[in-house]
């Protein structure tokens, strides 16, 4: 029977090797687009050990490695094959979250607050944010968690783990009317952006240490998301 960690990540993401024949282009070539980061690097490396032995006594050691990638880095190659500007994918990919961050309802919730009473944003905490942003977003950490691994899900991510530290700040040992939908609430909407991560993952992710556990918290476990 196939690990449940395996069967996870063989279903939501895409392997090396899949990625270059699908794309339709080398592997070489798929290796400078991570490295200049018009592309991310592989979410998860698969590492296996196979060993061979045979009646006369004998053995080989066969070591493979697996590289799995974001659906999304499809997108991403048909986008930036041809570009000979990373610095202008940065730039604007950084707009983008910056952007997104603006245009949503609960703003002044992430990264600590970047705005003003005014809503004028803090051009330096913005700056050191979305900077940090970008480098998770290259070394494939946002192909774990979330699930459409763009800057509007990293920016939904953001703002709705901080509703959710801040609800449980502030909620009441026994959950009013109010507080229960706002939870159902909040549940709904970390569930459009955020996965679910892989089974090993859980526990010690966002979704596992609030999410999950604030819901078992109040038994209301028939909203917790389960694996396929």
């Amino acid at each position: 029977m196939k690990d449940i960690n395996l069967k996870y990540i063989e279903n939501h993401y895409i392997e090396f090797n899949d990625v270059i024949k699908t794309a339709n282009i080398a592997a070489d070539k798929l290796y400078w687009l991570i490295e200049v980061k018009l592309v991310p690097e592989p979410s998860y490396i698969v590492k296996s050990e196979i060993t061979i032995s045979s009646s006369l006594n004998d053995s080989h050691l066969i070591m493979t490695d697996k590289k799995y990638f974001h659906p999304k880095v499809l997108d991403l190659i048909k986008m930036n094959a041809d570009n000979s500007n990373p610095e202008k994918f940065k730039s604007e990919f950084k707009e983008n979250l910056l952007s997104n961050l603006k245009n949503h309802a609960y703003n002044t919730f992430a990264y600590g607050n970047v705005f003003d009473e005014n809503q004028n944003v803090d051009n330096v905490k913005t700056e050191n944010a979305l900077e940090e942003e970008w480098n998770y977003f290259c070394k494939g950490v946002y192909g774990i968690c979330t699930l459409q691994n763009n800057e509007n899900a990293i920016i939904n991510k953001e703002v709705t783990i901080k509703r959710i530290l801040n609800f449980i700040e502030k909620k009441s040992t026994s959950l009013t009317n109010d507080e229960k939908i706002e939870l159902q609430e909040l549940n709904a909407e970390f569930n459009k952006s955020t996965s679910l991560f892989a089974p090993y993952q859980r526990e010690s992710s966002s979704r596992g240490k609030y999410l999950d556990k604030l819901l078992r918290e109040f038994s209301l476990d028939n909203l917790i998301k389960d694996y396929d």
